[in-house]
């Protein structure tokens, strides 16, 4: 499993007053949800769905897919290793920089792994390997594929097959889900995330989507009961009050623009393009690692160390945009690390 992940606050004494490392949308469990869980917790003395049936139908209902096209999960990270597990043994191409529990995954069930660099994909690429691993948007840096051109690089390369994760995907508008299109594509598996935009991360909720025949291939390998009793209810809650989950995407991109341009004015940052809420920068003074350090003593704050992604260097650092008093805290913290 990757080391040195985000929101990884617990490895910490000190008290983090703000929080940049992890993905989630900082808007908070909702109240609606806290009182649906906790008028539930008495029902953990039974046993839970033991496919999460209820919740995958609800699903495919909400998501206009056939019966038998989602499989519930405990977290997306659940969903990449079933995969791997499902072709093990496969010859695998990791878009990269991204998410290492792909490549982790893959190696664990001894797939032979590649990497291609992003800014080298496009439509027209030609793979020549089993599967492929997509993260659109992407993790960390934020680049995203339009979904006319995923349909026509997937169009051609009709042997392999697609892992497309989607987890951020209401985080942007520069692209679209290929959902819809997932009826045409018998090569495709879509990793869906249901922590990021309801701020759930530690009940591990998610799901996969493909056309039944390739995914009761991954399914063949899921245990029963993964998904915890009140994982499932708050999965219920959210699928029958999906506006309660409304991430106001417009505000939120916003104020990413003013903190990148903000940073873009210290000329000790190199700072990257973004189409969604998180972005890349680098330090040109000292490492991820010790400005990582130096913002928990100094201010509690915490970034994400991006240094151990594929691809990355060691001064590249991940944050995701958070409320305006934060933003203007990681501002001033970021002008004294520049003059320490």
């Amino acid at each position: 499993m990757i080391q040195g992940h985000g929101d990884d606050a617990y490895q910490f004494d000190r008290p983090i007053v703000a929080d940049f490392s992890s993905n989630v949308w900082y808007g908070g469990v909702q109240p609606g949800l806290v009182q649906h869980l906790t008028a539930r917790l008495k029902n953990i003395d039974h046993y839970p769905d033991a496919g999460a049936f209820k919740l995958q139908a609800m699903i495919e209902r909400e998501a206009g897919l056939l019966p038998g096209m989602a499989m519930v999960t405990n977290g997306g990270t659940e969903a990449i290793y079933l995969i791997a597990q499902a072709f093990s043994g496969a010859t695998t191409t990791v878009v990269a920089p991204t998410f290492a529990e792909y490549a982790d995954a893959c190696h664990m069930h001894r797939h032979k792994v590649d990497y291609l660099l992003w800014d080298k994909l496009t439509d027209d690429t030609r793979f020549l390997t089993d599967m492929v691993f997509i993260c659109n948007p992407n993790n960390p840096t934020g680049q995203t594929m339009q979904p006319a051109a995923l349909k026509r690089l997937i169009d051609g390369n009709m042997g392999v097959t697609f892992v497309i994760d989607e987890a951020y995907i209401r985080f942007t508008r520069d692209t679209e889900s290929i959902l819809p299109q997932l009826k045409q594509l018998p090569n495709v598996l879509v990793l869906c995330s249901l922590t990021k935009t309801c701020c759930i991360p530690g009940l591990r909720l998610g799901w996969v989507a493909g056309q039944a025949s390739l995914l009761d291939k991954v399914r063949a390998f899921r245990m029963p009961w993964a998904v915890n009793s009140l994982a499932l209810e708050a999965g219920y809650y959210i699928m029958e009050n999906p506006a309660q989950f409304e991430v106001p995407v417009d505000d939120l991109l916003a104020a990413t623009f003013r903190l990148r341009e903000e940073l873009k004015r210290m000329p000790e940052f190199n700072v990257l393009s973004s189409k969604t809420h998180y972005f890349l920068f680098e330090t040109l003074t000292g490492t991820a690692a010790a400005l990582k350090a130096w913002l928990i003593e100094h201010y509690g704050i915490l970034i994400r160390d991006a240094s151990n992604f594929y691809g990355l260097e060691q001064g590249h650092c991940r944050i995701a945009c958070q409320q305006e008093k934060d933003n203007q805290l990681l501002i001033t913290a970021l002008k004294k690390w520049t003059l320490s």
